[in-house]
């Protein structure tokens, strides 16, 4: 990322508030020499996960208490997640985690587990990533952008690109990083239908996705939509399509209504 110190300083400071959590990415052992172990300058312990199987069974575990039905199957785990890319994880005290995480997984007080991960898988486009999985069981904590942020960073990710339904409180989290350009529909349909949507998160410059993540600059809407206004969303969706530029801007959603700012967000 270009000019990252801000972002740095944020990612420091998050740490601090948080003792304890560390930054570790979980992958085929093949790839730690392709990634950015010290992104934004924060040490990352790479973990190969045909020697960590432990690990990969929590997350997988994880990953399926936080989506339910539409966790990550084991074979996708492996097959989609590990062998061609790396998640990247907070580590954490099970103290810090939500009571059912520690449940689940038998958990005492200091033992080690995953209190937050984000997996963007590698696309046939350079500088491109696809996000596809964010979990985090740390309440109140803001973990969920940073893991977001930090696993990014470790890629070298310019540009992301990822799946949401409008009336999903994701949406918040996503436009944390700055708005969110509205891409289209998702190729070949989605489960949601109607309610999902494609966005695109320029990510190649730290200095605004530091103002982004420090609510610095907002951008006010120029129009808002409630999420239950289908066809509205869907014109909006056939804007983008035919080359508009929207975005959604933050908070993203509020009072049950994307926030969609026309042309370019300046």
């Amino acid at each position: 990322m270009r000019d990252a110190s801000a972002l740095t300083r944020g990612a420091e400071a998050f740490l601090s508030q948080h003792p304890g959590v560390s930054l570790v990415a979980l992958g085929s052992g093949a790839h730690a020499e392709s990634l950015d172990l010290a992104p934004l300058g924060l040490p990352v312990r790479y973990l190969p996960a045909e020697r960590n199987l432990e690990l990969a069974q929590q997350y997988l575990l994880l990953n399926q208490l936080a989506f339910g039905g539409i966790g990550v199957p084991r074979w996708v785990l492996s097959d989609l997640y590990l062998l061609p890319g790396a998640i990247g994880l907070l580590r954490c005290p099970a103290r810090m985690v939500r009571p059912e995480v520690r449940e689940r997984l038998g958990l005492a007080d200091e033992d080690p587990t995953i209190g937050a991960a984000y997996y963007a898988a590698p696309s046939v486009t350079p500088g491109l990533f696809i996000g596809v999985s964010l979990l985090s069981f740390l309440p109140g904590t803001g973990a969920a952008p940073w893991v977001k942020v930090l696993t990014l960073a470790m890629l070298r990710a310019r540009r992301l690109r990822g799946v949401a339904q409008w009336d999903n409180p994701s949406v918040r989290i996503h436009s944390r990083l700055g708005p969110l350009r509205l891409v289209g529909r998702v190729p070949g349909g989605h489960e949601y239908g109607e309610r999902t949507f494609v966005y695109e998160s320029d990510v190649s410059d730290g200095a605004r996705v530091a103002e982004a993540m420090e609510r610095r600059v907002p951008l006010p809407p120029t129009r808002r939509v409630a999420v239950t206004d289908l066809p509205a969303l869907s014109g909006l969706l056939d804007r983008a399509e035919a080359g508009e530029v929207l975005h959604l801007v933050a908070p993203g959603l509020d009072a049950g209504h994307v926030l969609v700012r026309e042309g370019e967000p300046g």
